[in-house]
Protein backbone atom coordinates (compact mmCIF):
# COMPACT_ATOMS: atom_id res chain seq x y z
CA UNK A 1 0.00 0.00 0.00
CA UNK A 2 2.98 2.40 0.73
CA UNK A 3 4.40 1.29 -2.60
CA UNK A 4 1.12 2.51 -4.11
CA UNK A 5 1.05 5.90 -2.77
CA UNK A 6 4.55 6.72 -4.06
CA UNK A 7 3.81 5.15 -7.08
CA UNK A 8 0.38 7.14 -7.73
CA UNK A 9 2.87 10.42 -6.70
CA UNK A 10 4.97 9.23 -9.60
CA UNK A 11 1.91 8.20 -12.04
CA UNK A 12 0.96 12.36 -11.82
CA UNK A 13 4.16 13.43 -12.41
CA UNK A 14 4.67 11.34 -15.58
CA UNK A 15 0.96 11.75 -16.49
CA UNK A 16 0.57 15.60 -15.92
CA UNK A 17 4.74 16.28 -17.41
CA UNK A 18 3.30 18.33 -20.13
CA UNK A 19 -0.11 19.53 -18.72
CA UNK A 20 -0.62 23.27 -19.23
CA UNK A 21 -3.20 25.41 -17.96
CA UNK A 22 -3.43 28.69 -18.93
CA UNK A 23 -3.58 31.94 -16.78
CA UNK A 24 -7.20 33.66 -16.23
CA UNK A 25 -7.39 36.75 -18.49
CA UNK A 26 -7.71 39.40 -15.68
CA UNK A 27 -4.43 37.87 -14.13
CA UNK A 28 -1.15 39.79 -15.31
CA UNK A 29 -3.37 42.64 -15.20
CA UNK A 30 -3.29 42.56 -11.23
CA UNK A 31 0.08 41.88 -11.71
CA UNK A 32 0.79 44.79 -13.41
CA UNK A 33 -1.40 46.71 -11.05
CA UNK A 34 0.25 45.51 -8.00
CA UNK A 35 3.80 46.33 -9.93
CA UNK A 36 2.85 49.87 -10.39
CA UNK A 37 1.58 50.65 -7.42
CA UNK A 38 4.57 49.81 -6.16
CA UNK A 39 6.51 51.66 -8.85
CA UNK A 40 3.86 55.02 -8.29
CA UNK A 41 4.32 54.37 -4.72
CA UNK A 42 7.94 55.09 -4.73
CA UNK A 43 7.71 58.27 -7.47
CA UNK A 44 5.11 59.40 -5.43
CA UNK A 45 7.46 59.18 -2.10
CA UNK A 46 9.55 61.43 -4.48
CA UNK A 47 6.76 64.14 -5.44
CA UNK A 48 5.98 63.95 -1.94
CA UNK A 49 9.36 65.62 -1.00
CA UNK A 50 9.46 67.65 -4.06
CA UNK A 51 5.66 69.10 -3.24
CA UNK A 52 6.90 69.35 0.76
CA UNK A 53 9.98 71.59 -0.74
CA UNK A 54 7.36 73.47 -3.11
CA UNK A 55 5.48 74.46 -0.67
CA UNK A 56 7.88 75.72 1.78
CA UNK A 57 9.23 77.56 -1.15
CA UNK A 58 5.85 79.33 -2.07
CA UNK A 59 4.72 80.17 1.17
CA UNK A 60 8.79 81.60 2.53
CA UNK A 61 8.62 83.53 -0.85
CA UNK A 62 4.87 85.07 -0.22
CA UNK A 63 5.79 85.52 3.91
CA UNK A 64 9.06 87.47 3.11
CA UNK A 65 6.86 89.48 0.19
CA UNK A 66 4.54 90.57 3.32
CA UNK A 67 6.93 91.66 5.31
CA UNK A 68 8.86 93.85 3.35
CA UNK A 69 5.84 95.68 2.76
CA UNK A 70 4.29 95.45 6.08
CA UNK A 71 6.14 97.49 8.07
CA UNK A 72 3.37 97.91 10.53
CA UNK A 73 2.93 94.19 11.67
CA UNK A 74 5.01 93.93 15.17
CA UNK A 75 8.11 91.33 16.02
CA UNK A 76 5.09 89.12 17.62
CA UNK A 77 2.92 89.51 14.80
CA UNK A 78 5.68 88.37 12.52
CA UNK A 79 6.73 85.35 14.90
CA UNK A 80 2.88 84.37 14.32
CA UNK A 81 2.87 84.40 10.78
CA UNK A 82 5.78 82.26 10.94
CA UNK A 83 4.21 80.04 13.46
CA UNK A 84 1.34 80.03 10.35
CA UNK A 85 3.67 79.33 7.91
CA UNK A 86 4.92 76.08 9.89
CA UNK A 87 1.34 74.78 10.39
CA UNK A 88 0.68 75.38 7.03
CA UNK A 89 3.65 73.47 4.77
CA UNK A 90 3.34 70.68 7.43
CA UNK A 91 -0.25 70.35 6.31
CA UNK A 92 -0.11 70.62 3.40
CA UNK A 93 2.69 68.20 2.85
CA UNK A 94 0.93 65.37 5.56
CA UNK A 95 -2.79 66.30 3.71
CA UNK A 96 -1.10 64.96 0.39
CA UNK A 97 1.02 62.26 2.01
CA UNK A 98 -2.66 61.24 3.83
CA UNK A 99 -4.40 61.19 0.71
CA UNK A 100 -1.81 59.52 -1.48
CA UNK A 101 -0.81 57.07 0.64
CA UNK A 102 -5.20 56.75 1.49
CA UNK A 103 -4.91 56.05 -2.18
CA UNK A 104 -2.60 53.65 -3.07
CA UNK A 105 -3.56 51.42 0.97
CA UNK A 106 -7.11 51.64 -0.86
CA UNK A 107 -6.11 50.15 -4.21
CA UNK A 108 -3.58 47.81 -2.78
CA UNK A 109 -6.43 46.59 -0.31
CA UNK A 110 -8.63 45.81 -3.33
CA UNK A 111 -6.27 44.03 -4.96
CA UNK A 112 -4.52 42.13 -2.12
CA UNK A 113 -6.68 38.60 -2.46
CA UNK A 114 -5.99 38.54 -6.40
CA UNK A 115 -2.28 39.07 -5.54
CA UNK A 116 -2.02 36.05 -3.43
CA UNK A 117 -3.63 34.12 -5.58
CA UNK A 118 -2.16 35.04 -8.53
CA UNK A 119 1.56 34.30 -6.93
CA UNK A 120 0.57 30.37 -6.39
CA UNK A 121 0.24 30.87 -10.27
CA UNK A 122 4.02 29.71 -12.20
CA UNK A 123 5.03 32.26 -14.29
CA UNK A 124 5.35 31.91 -18.08
CA UNK A 125 7.05 33.89 -20.44
CA UNK A 126 4.59 34.17 -23.50
CA UNK A 127 3.69 36.46 -26.35
CA UNK A 128 0.76 37.62 -23.59
CA UNK A 129 4.03 38.52 -21.48
CA UNK A 130 5.18 40.47 -24.57
CA UNK A 131 1.93 42.40 -24.69
CA UNK A 132 1.05 42.68 -21.00
CA UNK A 133 4.39 44.44 -20.96
CA UNK A 134 3.33 47.18 -23.22
CA UNK A 135 0.28 47.67 -21.63
CA UNK A 136 1.83 47.93 -18.36
CA UNK A 137 4.50 51.10 -19.69
CA UNK A 138 1.20 52.65 -21.02
CA UNK A 139 -0.80 52.20 -17.56
CA UNK A 140 2.20 53.11 -16.00
CA UNK A 141 2.26 56.31 -18.04
CA UNK A 142 -1.21 57.27 -17.63
CA UNK A 143 -1.48 56.44 -14.12
CA UNK A 144 1.89 58.98 -13.36
CA UNK A 145 0.50 61.43 -15.21
CA UNK A 146 -3.21 61.16 -12.80
CA UNK A 147 -1.62 61.08 -9.77
CA UNK A 148 0.52 63.89 -11.21
CA UNK A 149 -2.53 65.80 -12.15
CA UNK A 150 -3.70 65.07 -8.60
CA UNK A 151 -0.80 66.02 -6.70
CA UNK A 152 -0.74 69.49 -8.60
CA UNK A 153 -3.94 70.28 -7.93
CA UNK A 154 -3.32 69.33 -4.05
CA UNK A 155 -0.70 71.19 -3.80
CA UNK A 156 -2.50 74.52 -5.64
CA UNK A 157 -5.27 74.49 -3.99
CA UNK A 158 -3.71 73.70 -0.69
CA UNK A 159 -1.31 76.96 -1.09
CA UNK A 160 -4.18 78.98 -2.59
CA UNK A 161 -6.05 78.34 1.16
CA UNK A 162 -2.67 79.17 3.04
CA UNK A 163 -2.04 82.08 1.29
CA UNK A 164 -5.53 83.24 1.77
CA UNK A 165 -5.84 82.84 5.28
CA UNK A 166 -2.37 84.18 6.00
CA UNK A 167 -3.59 87.13 4.24
CA UNK A 168 -6.77 87.17 6.45
CA UNK A 169 -4.94 86.84 9.68
CA UNK A 170 -2.54 89.90 9.18
CA UNK A 171 -6.02 91.98 8.24
CA UNK A 172 -8.03 90.82 10.95
CA UNK A 173 -5.49 91.14 13.62
CA UNK A 174 -5.01 94.95 12.61
CA UNK A 175 -8.25 95.78 12.63
CA UNK A 176 -9.67 93.68 15.70
CA UNK A 177 -6.44 95.75 17.72
CA UNK A 178 -7.89 98.76 16.71
CA UNK A 179 -11.61 97.67 17.42
CA UNK A 180 -11.11 96.56 20.80
CA UNK A 181 -9.30 99.51 21.79
CA UNK A 182 -12.17 102.12 20.06
CA UNK A 183 -15.00 99.91 21.83
CA UNK A 184 -13.23 100.60 25.18
CA UNK A 185 -13.45 104.35 25.21
CA UNK A 186 -16.44 104.54 22.74
CA UNK A 187 -17.97 108.06 24.03
CA UNK A 188 -14.78 109.70 24.12
CA UNK A 189 -13.99 108.11 20.41
CA UNK A 190 -17.49 109.70 19.33
CA UNK A 191 -17.08 113.20 21.10
CA UNK A 192 -13.42 113.45 19.34
CA UNK A 193 -15.05 112.87 16.13
CA UNK A 194 -17.76 115.39 16.62
CA UNK A 195 -15.48 117.90 17.84
CA UNK A 196 -13.37 117.32 14.88
CA UNK A 197 -17.05 118.07 12.55
CA UNK A 198 -17.66 121.12 14.13
CA UNK A 199 -13.58 122.23 14.06
CA UNK A 200 -13.73 121.74 10.24
CA UNK A 201 -16.81 123.40 9.97
CA UNK A 202 -15.81 126.64 11.96
CA UNK A 203 -12.40 126.89 9.71
CA UNK A 204 -15.02 126.71 6.64
CA UNK A 205 -17.37 128.68 7.56
CA UNK A 206 -17.05 130.88 10.38
CA UNK A 207 -14.66 133.76 8.85
CA UNK A 208 -16.30 136.62 9.26
CA UNK A 209 -18.63 138.19 12.07
CA UNK A 210 -21.29 141.37 12.13
CA UNK A 211 -22.57 141.77 15.67
CA UNK A 212 -23.17 145.34 17.77
CA UNK A 213 -22.68 145.32 21.67
CA UNK A 214 -24.19 147.69 24.11
CA UNK A 215 -23.20 148.07 27.68
CA UNK A 216 -23.34 151.08 30.54
CA UNK A 217 -19.76 152.19 31.95
CA UNK A 218 -18.16 152.94 34.74
CA UNK A 219 -16.53 156.72 34.11
CA UNK A 220 -13.82 158.20 35.51
CA UNK A 221 -10.39 160.18 35.48
CA UNK A 222 -7.15 159.74 36.49
CA UNK A 223 -4.99 162.61 37.19
CA UNK A 224 -0.80 162.43 36.48
CA UNK A 225 -0.18 165.68 37.39
CA UNK A 226 -1.15 169.15 38.71
CA UNK A 227 0.09 172.71 38.72
CA UNK A 228 -3.10 175.16 39.85
CA UNK A 229 -3.95 175.86 43.12
CA UNK A 230 -5.40 172.92 43.96
CA UNK A 231 -3.53 169.22 44.33
CA UNK A 232 -4.68 166.15 43.17
CA UNK A 233 -5.98 164.89 46.43
CA UNK A 234 -8.39 167.75 46.46
CA UNK A 235 -9.55 167.33 42.80
CA UNK A 236 -10.12 163.57 43.96
CA UNK A 237 -12.15 164.15 46.88
CA UNK A 238 -13.96 166.58 45.53
CA UNK A 239 -14.94 165.15 42.21
CA UNK A 240 -16.58 161.56 41.97
CA UNK A 241 -17.46 158.96 38.88
CA UNK A 242 -20.54 158.89 36.66
CA UNK A 243 -22.37 155.91 35.33
CA UNK A 244 -22.18 156.39 31.22
CA UNK A 245 -22.65 154.01 28.00
CA UNK A 246 -21.38 152.91 24.59
CA UNK A 247 -22.64 150.66 22.26
CA UNK A 248 -21.89 150.19 18.10
CA UNK A 249 -21.49 147.51 15.44
CA UNK A 250 -18.55 145.66 14.75
CA UNK A 251 -17.42 143.49 11.92
CA UNK A 252 -14.77 140.57 12.69
CA UNK A 253 -12.74 138.77 10.44
CA UNK A 254 -10.91 135.69 11.56
CA UNK A 255 -7.28 136.01 10.45
CA UNK A 256 -5.88 132.59 11.42
CA UNK A 257 -8.02 129.63 13.64
CA UNK A 258 -7.24 131.35 16.81
CA UNK A 259 -7.01 135.11 16.20
CA UNK A 260 -9.63 137.41 14.97
CA UNK A 261 -9.63 140.90 14.46
CA UNK A 262 -12.39 143.51 14.88
CA UNK A 263 -13.11 147.38 13.63
CA UNK A 264 -16.43 148.89 13.91
CA UNK A 265 -17.64 152.18 15.05
CA UNK A 266 -18.81 152.63 18.64
CA UNK A 267 -21.12 155.93 20.95
CA UNK A 268 -19.85 156.02 23.36
CA UNK A 269 -19.85 158.75 26.86
CA UNK A 270 -17.24 159.66 29.26
CA UNK A 271 -17.30 162.39 32.05
CA UNK A 272 -18.14 163.05 36.13
CA UNK A 273 -19.94 164.56 38.55
CA UNK A 274 -18.54 167.34 40.56
CA UNK A 275 -19.50 167.07 44.75
CA UNK A 276 -19.66 169.56 47.46
CA UNK A 277 -22.08 172.00 44.67
CA UNK A 278 -25.98 173.51 46.27
CA UNK A 279 -28.03 174.37 43.54
CA UNK A 280 -30.93 176.26 44.43
CA UNK A 281 -33.67 177.80 42.11
CA UNK A 282 -34.71 181.25 42.03
CA UNK A 283 -38.79 181.41 42.40
CA UNK A 284 -38.82 185.13 41.21
CA UNK A 285 -37.28 184.04 37.88
CA UNK A 286 -41.02 181.67 37.45
CA UNK A 287 -42.75 185.26 38.17
CA UNK A 288 -41.65 188.02 36.04
CA UNK A 289 -42.31 188.75 33.35
CA UNK A 290 -40.07 188.05 30.28
CA UNK A 291 -38.83 190.74 29.36
CA UNK A 292 -36.76 191.03 32.97
CA UNK A 293 -35.74 187.31 33.15
CA UNK A 294 -32.48 188.14 31.82
CA UNK A 295 -31.41 190.03 34.90
CA UNK A 296 -32.02 186.85 36.75
CA UNK A 297 -29.42 185.45 34.57
CA UNK A 298 -25.81 184.47 36.13
CA UNK A 299 -22.74 183.64 34.43
CA UNK A 300 -20.69 181.26 36.07
CA UNK A 301 -16.96 179.38 35.98
CA UNK A 302 -16.50 176.27 37.62
CA UNK A 303 -12.44 175.02 38.03
CA UNK A 304 -12.34 171.67 37.82
CA UNK A 305 -9.54 168.30 36.99
CA UNK A 306 -11.01 168.41 33.19
CA UNK A 307 -10.78 172.44 32.78
CA UNK A 308 -12.76 175.45 33.65
CA UNK A 309 -16.62 175.23 33.05
CA UNK A 310 -18.65 178.13 31.73
CA UNK A 311 -22.32 178.48 31.68
CA UNK A 312 -25.56 180.50 32.27
CA UNK A 313 -28.03 179.62 34.75
CA UNK A 314 -30.90 180.96 36.57
CA UNK A 315 -30.16 179.23 39.05
CA UNK A 316 -28.00 179.95 42.32
CA UNK A 317 -24.94 177.53 42.56
CA UNK A 318 -22.92 177.91 45.87
CA UNK A 319 -19.92 176.03 46.67
CA UNK A 320 -19.52 175.04 50.27
CA UNK A 321 -16.00 173.26 50.01
CA UNK A 322 -13.85 175.80 48.56
CA UNK A 323 -13.75 178.83 46.72
CA UNK A 324 -14.05 177.18 42.89
CA UNK A 325 -17.24 178.84 41.74
CA UNK A 326 -16.64 182.32 40.05
CA UNK A 327 -19.84 184.86 39.48
CA UNK A 328 -18.98 186.59 36.67
CA UNK A 329 -22.58 188.84 35.91
CA UNK A 330 -22.37 192.28 36.43
CA UNK A 331 -23.33 193.89 39.95
CA UNK A 332 -24.36 190.28 41.23
CA UNK A 333 -23.60 189.92 44.63
CA UNK A 334 -23.68 186.14 46.53
CA UNK A 335 -27.19 185.46 46.79
CA UNK A 336 -28.76 185.14 49.82
CA UNK A 337 -29.84 181.63 49.67
CA UNK A 338 -31.69 182.41 53.31
CA UNK A 339 -34.38 183.90 51.28
CA UNK A 340 -38.39 182.56 50.39
CA UNK A 341 -37.53 182.78 47.21
CA UNK A 342 -35.02 180.57 47.20
CA UNK A 343 -35.24 176.55 46.47
CA UNK A 344 -32.42 174.14 47.24
CA UNK A 345 -32.66 171.07 45.01
CA UNK A 346 -31.41 167.75 45.54
CA UNK A 347 -29.00 168.48 42.35
CA UNK A 348 -25.51 167.59 41.11
CA UNK A 349 -23.78 168.86 38.49
CA UNK A 350 -21.82 166.67 35.58
CA UNK A 351 -19.62 167.08 33.20
CA UNK A 352 -20.20 164.79 29.71
CA UNK A 353 -17.78 164.31 26.83
CA UNK A 354 -19.42 162.05 23.65
CA UNK A 355 -17.53 160.55 21.50
CA UNK A 356 -17.31 158.40 17.97
CA UNK A 357 -14.96 156.05 18.48
CA UNK A 358 -13.52 154.26 15.71
CA UNK A 359 -11.50 150.81 17.59
CA UNK A 360 -9.41 148.12 16.39
CA UNK A 361 -9.62 144.61 18.60
CA UNK A 362 -7.53 141.85 18.44
CA UNK A 363 -9.30 139.13 20.39
CA UNK A 364 -7.26 135.74 20.55
CA UNK A 365 -8.67 132.40 21.57
CA UNK A 366 -7.27 130.98 25.01
CA UNK A 367 -9.93 128.15 25.34
CA UNK A 368 -11.84 127.07 21.60
CA UNK A 369 -14.48 124.88 22.86
CA UNK A 370 -18.30 124.98 23.36
CA UNK A 371 -17.37 128.18 25.33
CA UNK A 372 -14.85 130.19 24.06
CA UNK A 373 -12.33 132.26 26.80
CA UNK A 374 -10.47 134.85 24.34
CA UNK A 375 -7.88 137.42 25.60
CA UNK A 376 -9.03 141.16 24.09
CA UNK A 377 -6.37 144.11 23.63
CA UNK A 378 -6.56 146.83 20.94
CA UNK A 379 -6.95 150.55 20.38
CA UNK A 380 -8.89 153.61 19.23
CA UNK A 381 -9.64 156.89 17.99
CA UNK A 382 -11.89 158.76 19.79
CA UNK A 383 -13.28 161.91 18.20
CA UNK A 384 -15.70 164.92 19.98
CA UNK A 385 -19.23 165.32 18.97
CA UNK A 386 -20.59 166.26 22.68
CA UNK A 387 -19.32 168.61 25.46
CA UNK A 388 -22.19 169.50 27.94
CA UNK A 389 -22.25 170.73 31.34
CA UNK A 390 -25.67 169.96 32.95
CA UNK A 391 -27.85 169.62 36.18
CA UNK A 392 -29.15 166.78 36.90
CA UNK A 393 -32.29 166.80 39.55
CA UNK A 394 -35.84 165.18 39.71
CA UNK A 395 -35.22 162.87 36.96
CA UNK A 396 -34.34 166.46 34.71
CA UNK A 397 -31.50 166.89 32.86
CA UNK A 398 -31.10 170.45 32.10
CA UNK A 399 -28.05 171.56 30.17
CA UNK A 400 -26.55 174.92 30.87
CA UNK A 401 -23.04 174.88 29.55
CA UNK A 402 -19.61 173.21 28.65
CA UNK A 403 -16.13 172.47 29.59
CA UNK A 404 -13.38 174.60 27.73
CA UNK A 405 -10.30 173.20 25.82
CA UNK A 406 -11.49 169.61 25.53
CA UNK A 407 -9.73 168.08 22.86
CA UNK A 408 -11.26 166.61 19.88
CA UNK A 409 -9.77 163.23 19.42
CA UNK A 410 -7.89 161.35 22.12
CA UNK A 411 -6.96 158.15 21.51
CA UNK A 412 -7.41 155.00 23.65
CA UNK A 413 -6.08 151.35 24.66
CA UNK A 414 -8.40 148.39 25.48
CA UNK A 415 -7.47 145.48 27.43
CA UNK A 416 -9.92 142.63 28.85
CA UNK A 417 -10.83 138.91 28.38
CA UNK A 418 -14.19 137.84 26.83
CA UNK A 419 -16.67 134.73 26.53
CA UNK A 420 -18.51 133.58 24.03
CA UNK A 421 -21.05 131.17 23.85
CA UNK A 422 -22.91 129.91 21.31
CA UNK A 423 -26.40 130.39 21.18
CA UNK A 424 -28.29 128.74 18.47
CA UNK A 425 -26.25 127.98 14.83
CA UNK A 426 -24.39 131.09 13.93
CA UNK A 427 -25.19 133.44 16.53
CA UNK A 428 -22.80 134.12 19.43
CA UNK A 429 -23.47 136.02 22.27
CA UNK A 430 -20.55 137.62 23.96
CA UNK A 431 -19.38 138.82 27.45
CA UNK A 432 -16.39 140.90 27.86
CA UNK A 433 -15.22 142.67 30.62
CA UNK A 434 -13.12 145.34 29.69
CA UNK A 435 -11.18 148.81 30.29
CA UNK A 436 -10.02 151.35 28.46
CA UNK A 437 -8.00 154.09 29.24
CA UNK A 438 -7.34 157.27 27.31
CA UNK A 439 -3.56 157.34 26.27
CA UNK A 440 -3.43 161.52 25.77
CA UNK A 441 -4.39 163.87 28.05
CA UNK A 442 -8.25 165.40 28.04
CA UNK A 443 -7.57 169.06 28.20
CA UNK A 444 -4.44 170.58 26.74
CA UNK A 445 -4.76 174.03 28.18
CA UNK A 446 -5.38 173.06 31.74
CA UNK A 447 -2.77 172.54 34.16
CA UNK A 448 -4.05 169.63 35.66
CA UNK A 449 -3.27 166.26 33.39
CA UNK A 450 -6.43 164.44 33.25
CA UNK A 451 -7.21 160.74 31.75
CA UNK A 452 -10.33 159.49 31.23
CA UNK A 453 -11.03 155.69 31.87
CA UNK A 454 -14.27 153.50 32.03
CA UNK A 455 -14.85 149.87 32.89
CA UNK A 456 -17.28 148.17 31.36
CA UNK A 457 -18.86 144.56 30.78
CA UNK A 458 -19.69 144.78 27.01
CA UNK A 459 -22.88 142.77 25.75
CA UNK A 460 -22.88 141.62 22.57
CA UNK A 461 -24.76 138.88 19.36
CA UNK A 462 -22.66 138.21 16.71
CA UNK A 463 -23.39 136.69 13.55
CA UNK A 464 -21.33 134.29 11.83
CA UNK A 465 -21.01 133.76 8.11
Amino acid sequence: MGKSKKNIDQVFKMQMRNYTQAAPEDAWENIEQVLNKKNNSRIISLYKIAATVAAFAIVGSGLFYLSNNSNIIDNSQVIVQNDIQKETSSSISNSIEEKVVAVIDKDLNKNDSNVNRIELTPKKESVQTVKAGDAKLIADERNLNKEEQKLNKLLQKQILISTKNIELAIVDSRKQNINSYLNTLPEIYSFYAHNETIEIEKTKKNKWFVGGEFTPLYSYRNITETQGVYNKDFYNSSESPIMSYTGGLNIQYKAISRLTIQAGVYYSTMGQSLDYLSVYANSAYDMVADEYKDRLINSYSIENSSGDLSFNSSHVIIDEKSARINNHTDGKRVADVKNPIFNELDAEIQQSFQYVEVPVIFRYTLIDKNIDLNIIGGFGANFLVGNDVYINYAGNKEVIGETNGVSPINYNGTLGIGIEYPLMENINIRLEPSIKYYLNELNSTSPIESHPYSIGIYTGINYSF
